[in-house]
């Protein structure tokens, strides 16, 4: 009697782990569009006899579902993770000088290399006609105009710059949350793995979690490690983001740069979404508004130093052309426009046909006067501005394209190994059916047995 109860162990034991695994099956083909899933395989192992018998030989008990397992690719997400961070930098470094360019707006008929050509030509047309009031006023007006430009394209990029406190701050947000939704899942996951008694007690909260991690990943870098009880320790350069007592916070400091909150040291990040806008605010666009105010004040030196030593039709002198000492305060002086007559053109007073001082301005377009000693005009000046945020721009774009082909290449790699193949399942599917179907045969068997021995046996003689 116990041989034909032990089968039918076996076949129950048998019934009981292919439906599990039929039903790890059905998970997966329900996950199969879901982003980042990992399919999963149950685990099977057999059920051994009584230890320590040796005649008659023990066959064995059947099966068992030890477990469900993820197929994981602990290195592929590593890298992953990495690469994922490494394009967020680069893809918002992208938009932002994208944005940069827009300002610029170079090469157009409205930015300021085409203001510093109608400036220049306006000089010129004046010493053609140094005593025609309309003349004159196109002088003041396009120099208003320049003005207007350099203000209007320091404005945007002082606007941009506030601008990314904001993304900044919520980007700071974003990194607290995930962190302090990670700690949770860590203890849920602990909690989960130390019930069940191994790994496979948490697989869908592990496989959330991974989610995060890559979310995590494209706002800032750090590294991570996992221990036998399922827990994920994540450091940002030296210091734990998340680890066995939860989650660290990040603040901003006065100088709205991310730090720690229990310790005031600064968070060192050097890719992801966060590093690229820290590195907009704090580098490049204050680099960009500074060449702009270095243009604006070569601009107004020179043409202010050769207008102040000239007369006007009216006899003024002494007069500066351009107010303002940088790029968002330049104008023109309001003296001018109320007074066109005071333009200085003549080197001498009382000469209305002298074009000395207007001749010498209008050949600013072309004389260097930047650099010791002098090699660089005025609209070279600028034209190496633009040249560079070009540059710049591009090689951020190529490193933004190269950056998404190590990441396809990853993926592949990734959804090779562990990614939901529908023709796989269905093959799976049909193979633990038949199992199941075996097993069930297996139970309807000893059954017909056990009805043999216990209603059709000891008849003969009653």
């Amino acid at each position: 009697m116990s041989g034909i109860f032990r089968t039918l162990q076996i076949g129950i034991s048998a019934l009981m782990a292919n439906q599990r695994a039929i039903d790890v099956v059905g998970q997966n083909i329900a996950n199969i569009n879901t982003p980042d899933y990992q399919r999963r395989r149950v685990s099977f192992r057999e059920l051994s006899g009584p230890s320590g018998v040796i005649n008659p030989p023990v066959l064995g008990n059947g099966v068992y579902a030890a477990g469900v397992e993820r197929l994981t690719t602990p290195f592929v997400d590593a890298q992953l993770r990495r690469q994922r961070s490494i394009h967020a930098y680069y893809q918002e470094r992208s938009d932002l000088l994208g944005d940069v360019e827009a300002i610029l707006n170079e090469p157009s008929e409205t930015g300021i290399a085409a203001s510093l050509d109608a400036f220049w030509q306006a000089w010129q047309d004046l010493t053609v006609s140094p005593a025609e009031m309309p003349v004159r006023m196109a002088v003041v007006q396009a120099g208003s105009r320049l003005a207007s430009t350099l203000r209007e394209s320091a404005r945007f990029l002082g606007d941009m710059q506030a601008n990314l406190d904001t993304q900044i701050a919520a980007k700071v947000g974003q990194i607290n949350d995930l962190a302090r939704e990670i700690a949770e899942l860590n203890r849920q996951i602990a909690q989960a793995n130390a019930q069940a008694g191994g790994r496979s007690g948490a697989l869908p909260l592990e496989q959330r979690r991974d989610e995060l991690l890559f979310q995590l990943s494209e706002l800032v870098n750090f590294s991570v490690s996992f221990d036998e009880s399922g827990i994920a320790r994540l450091s940002i350069g030296n210091f734990a983001l998340v680890d066995d007592g939860g989650a660290r916070a990040i603040v901003l400091n006065d100088q709205r740069r991310p730090e720690w909150e229990t310790l005031a040291t600064e968070v060192r990040v050097s890719s992801g979404e966060l590093a690229a806008l820290l590195e907009m605010r704090d580098t490049t666009l204050t680099g960009y508004l500074e060449r702009l105010d270095q243009l604006a004040g070569y601009l107004a030196d020179n043409v202010n130093q050769l207008h102040r030593q000239g007369y006007g039709l009216d006899g003024a002198t002494d007069l500066d052309f351009f107010l303002g000492n940088d790029a968002s305060t330049l104008d023109v002086n309001p003296v001018l426009f109320q007074s066109p007559a005071s333009v200085a053109t003549a080197a001498q007073g009382n000469s209305a046909g002298d074009i000395d001082i207007a001749s010498q301005i209008a050949e600013l377009a072309n004389r260097p006067v930047i650099g010791t000693p002098p090699t660089t005009t005025i609209n070279a000046f600028y034209r190496s501005l633009i040249a560079d945020l070009g540059m710049e721009s591009r090689h951020v774009q190529a490193s933004t394209d190269q950056a998404q082909l190590v990441i396809n290449h990853l993926e592949d790699r990734r959804q090779a190994i562990s990614g939901v193949s529908m023709d796989e399942e269905i093959t799976y599917l049909v193979n633990y059916e038949k199992a199941f179907q075996a097993s069930a045969r297996i139970i309807n068997v000893v059954d017909e047995m056990l009805d043999t021995i216990i209603n059709r046996m000891g008849l003969v003689g009653r």
